[in-house]
């Protein structure tokens, strides 16, 4: 019987082993950058997101000034502070 050398299956053996890693590591760095796309994607709409929250915090603190609301009462419904001397103290 005739005896087949080891380096004729091995070196095709380790070829394969060696196509198969860089076929994964092709796969596992594309995934890599596919995950860090979307992570910049994200982060760019928290941006955003966070600009128009800020925003929107500084347009409702524009209108409940006290200073804004107290001239939409006085110009709008002609609303003015009581005078002192029309106000009564009820004791019990």
């Amino acid at each position: 019987m005739r005896r087949v050398p080891l380096s004729v299956w091995l070196i095709p053996a380790l070829g394969a082993c060696i196509i198969s890693s860089a076929l994964g590591v092709i796969a596992s760095t594309h995934h890599v950058r596919e995950g860090y796309a979307r992570l910049q994607m994200l982060e760019l709409e928290r941006w955003r997101k966070q600009e128009h929250y800020t925003r929107l915090l500084l347009e409702i603190n524009t209108w409940a000034a006290p200073h804004r609301l107290s001239q939409i009462a006085a110009a709008e419904l002609s609303m003015q502070a009581p005078h002192l001397s029309l106000s009564q103290v009820v004791t019990e």
